[in-house]
């Protein structure tokens, strides 16, 4: 297979789209868009999100050292770049949306009703990487909408609907290709 060499960046594609919720002293509330998450512990269970430290959300959370990861489904998916576009500094990112804002059960950020999944996630570490920082979360609560689960309660990303960034733009999941541990069954 020929393959062509390019300059080195961040080629690791898809990767989830989810909008993180946020807010300041005053109880001013933002989203902002991120496409650079991921899981970065199981045990406890903790999320990584990667922050511009220009980006107005990032005092924010630094700020309330809590944060809400809202995964979105396809029906949010111009919400996501709506969020992902424009600054909390100037806009009220719920109210131009028109997405409801609901209070946690463990942290004091809201989270985003019409999300299927919300992490609620407390600071655990910020770590300079460079252009960005990794800000740990330790999630302390899951909601995750019943349509969403499959017969055991677990998620399905499919059923779900969950929305991947690729890069120029986002995309849906597609169908499972094969069950974990079928290597080796």
């Amino acid at each position: 297979m020929e393959k062509k060499k390019l300059e080195p960046g961040t080629f690791l594609f898809p990767v989830p789209s989810v909008m993180v919720s946020c807010v300041d002293k005053k109880g001013n509330e933002n989203i902002i868009t991120i496409a650079w998450t991921g899981t970065v512990n199981s045990k406890p269970p903790m999320v990584g999100i990667s922050i511009r430290p220009d980006r107005y959300s990032y005092n924010l959370i630094k700020e309330s050292q809590e944060f809400v990861v809202n995964i979105p489904n396809e029906d949010l998916t111009w919400e996501t770049d709506y969020c992902g576009s424009v600054s909390g500094k100037k806009v009220d990112k719920f109210a131009e949306t028109g997405m409801t804002s609901t209070r946690g059960k463990v942290v004091s950020v809201p989270m985003i009703a019409e999300a299927p999944i919300n992490l609620e996630c407390v600071l655990f570490d910020v770590i300079e990487l460079g252009s960005h920082h990794l800000f740990i979360g330790e999630v302390k609560q899951v909601h995750i909408a019943e349509y969403a689960l499959d017969e055991r309660d677990k998620l399905d990303p499919h059923q779900a609907k969950i929305v991947t960034f690729g890069g120029k733009g986002y995309y849906r999941t597609g169908e499972k290709l094969f069950d974990r541990g079928g290597s080796i069954k």
